[in-house]
């Protein structure tokens, strides 16, 4: 039996829109004409829902207001900024050609194509007041064949692992087929399965940077179409899809603690455990950076029965730690201030995390000095963990450096015929930012943000340390080693992804 399984949906941004200075062209409808006064409505799908919007016009089409409908699902402090921004931008201009939000283009794009909707509607053509139709790529979609599911193998023994939460979580083996939370939980089984870490796979949530597509796109040439026998069983940061996960029946579900994954899978084990289903949980970066990902794969090592080659790994990785603490100074020595910020961008303020979460943890490692330590750390609004700063906070703390993620660079990316992800480093567009050391200086870096949560953990701390601490590591070819790592462990190159860019100008 075959199902039809929408994966993902994209939009291909074929041209930026003009700015938005210049005065509307007189409509194109009926020219020279008038009677256009009233109240029109149009409507657009934005990221969350549809983008529902009001345009009053006067008799001679003139746009005198736009109101969008707050009863609208998108992101607060995102999505919310150009819905905020963009209908004042409109009348003000008199123009749809109007710059989206930088972090915010489908709800920039879904006002701009429900207010030519309104103007349609009026029997107005959008073209005279500057709008551009953004082409929408054709969905892609993979089918799943339940029929190409990888046959389960005889159970021969048993097995009882302790995850990361502490529970006791009882296996049969030899694990036949697993179910990850996100496509990356598959970069830690590469290492001990090969080629089979896909052959085994059933199952995957997707994740922000459509992990899904990307990873298809960069493993299927070297191990064939194992999308054929994967299903998606949740959506980016979103429950998991118990009936999807029912009809795979994997062995295992293998859960990493990023978007709430924990959660969703503990709301629905007791559904899984009827059916035999176990749940493994694991937490990468963890409070412990350093050892997260090596417990993860001693757990993994024992779930696959590949003990011996999760050995190697770890013994790799511990190696780079150790190196990292040799060339490190002394704690006691003054350590370079640093701020980091995901989702940033110039009109939108992403948050931040303390040293005991996230990125904060690489930071940490690096031996950086977190300017957001001071107020996270003990307020009880994030307990330790992440939140936005004020921005006048980040202004008079003038870091040394500035450390971004979830801002452009992409995640395995770099696959044949692929246009890999570029940071553009807008967030330096930020009033007084030009002022800062960090970008005077040009210390300002964004790092591929699923890195931190990944096996490749251990190459963002040592290169964040070799920019922290030039003259210390000026002998350790980070590059090298990792390198080194893929050569070892996995399937394909290190340049798969861009892992780390440098601002080198301000951005006009």
């Amino acid at each position: 039996m075959k199902k039809t399984l929408a994966i993902f949906s994209i939009i291909l941004l074929v041209a930026a829109m003009l700015a938005g200075c210049t005065a509307a062209t007189q409509p194109q409808n009926g020219a020279g004409t008038t009677g256009y006064a009233g109240v029109y409505k149009g409507s657009a799908p934005g990221y969350h829902g549809a983008i529902n919007v009001e345009v009053t016009l006067d008799e001679e089409g003139g746009i005198r207001a736009v109101e969008i409908d707050e009863k609208h699902a998108e992101t607060p402090a995102v999505g919310t900024v150009p819905i905020e921004k963009m209908p004042g931008a409109i009348v003000s201009s008199q123009s749809l050609a109007v710059d989206t939000i930088s972090g915010a283009t489908v709800t920039g794009d879904a006002i701009l194509a429900a207010v030519a909707a309104a103007l349609t509607s009026a029997g107005l053509d959008p073209a005279g007041y500057g709008y551009e139709v953004k082409e929408t790529a054709a969905q892609e979609t993979y089918t799943l064949n339940m029929d190409a599911l990888p046959p389960k193998k005889p159970i021969t023994g048993s097995l009882t692992v302790t995850d990361v939460k502490g529970r006791a979580v009882a296996l049969e083996l030899p694990i036949s087929t697993y179910a990850v939370s996100t496509m990356d939980v598959v970069d830690f089984i590469i290492p001990l399965l090969g080629e089979d870490a896909f052959h085994k796979l059933v199952g995957s949530g997707q994740d922000g940077g459509g992990g899904l597509q990307g990873y298809a796109k960069l493993y299927t040439p070297l191990v064939g179409d194992y999308m054929q026998h994967v299903g998606q069983i949740s959506d980016h940061n979103a429950p998991f899809d118990l009936e999807m996960i029912l009809a795979l029946d994997p062995d295992v579900l293998l859960v990493n603690s990023a978007m709430g994954a924990h959660r969703y899978a503990l709301e629905i084990e007791p559904q899984l455990s009827a059916v035999g289903i176990p749940i493994v949980l694991v937490d990468v970066p963890g409070k412990s950076f350093t050892s997260s990902v090596q417990d993860t794969l001693k757990i993994f090592g024992e779930i696959f029965q590949k003990r011996e080659r999760a050995g190697e790994v770890i013994s790799f990785i511990d190696s780079q730690y150790e190196l990292l603490h040799a060339k490190k100074p002394t704690p006691c020595s003054e350590k370079p201030t640093v701020y980091y910020e995901k989702s940033g961008y110039a009109e939108i303020f992403g948050t931040t995390s303390s040293s005991q979460t996230g990125w904060g943890t690489v930071i940490a490692a690096a031996g950086g000095e977190n300017i957001a330590d001071p107020i996270l750390l003990e307020t009880a609004a994030s307990k330790g963990g992440g939140n936005t700063l004020d921005p006048e906070y980040v202004l008079q703390a003038d870091p040394d450096y500035i450390i971004l993620s979830g801002s452009g660079a992409g995640w395995m990316d770099n696959y044949a015929g692929s246009v890999p992800s570029v940071p553009k480093f807008d967030i330096l567009k930020r009033t007084g930012w030009q002022r800062l050391q960090a970008v005077k200086n040009k210390q300002v870096y964004e790092l591929a943000h699923a890195t931190s949560r990944s096996i490749f953990g251990f190459y963002a701390a040592l290169k964040l340390a070799s920019i922290f601490y030039p003259a210390e590591f000026k002998d350790v070819d980070v590059e090298a080693i990792m390198d080194e790592f893929f050569t070892r462990f996995m399937l394909v190159g290190s340049d798969i992804t861009g892992w780390i860019y440098r601002c080198a100008e301000v951005p006009e």
